[in-house]
């Protein structure tokens, strides 16, 4: 914020709130992409154009490399999967 005739801990409390809803409206978006990809995936499987499971055997081989890796996070929960 350039508005020079602000004090500074006013912009500074400006361009916090202005970040926090950037990264909020950008995880939104992300969301809604994601989403999109899961039904467009599965039209794609009902239609036979890409073998049926493609979704778990995806998951599937992201969960091997995050316990590989150590992590204990199973993926988002509450994601449903064909």
């Amino acid at each position: 914020m350039l508005n020079e005739r602000l004090d500074v801990r006013t912009r500074e409390r400006w361009t916090q709130m202005h970040t926090n809803t950037a990264q909020v409206l950008n995880q939104i978006l992300r969301d809604r992409q994601f989403k999109e990809w899961e039904n467009r995936l599965r039209e794609l499987e009902s239609m036979g154009h890409i073998p049926r499971g493609t979704v778990r055997q995806v998951e599937h081989s992201e969960n091997q490399k995050s316990a590989s890796s150590g992590s204990t996070d199973e993926g988002p929960v509450g994601k449903d999967v064909i």
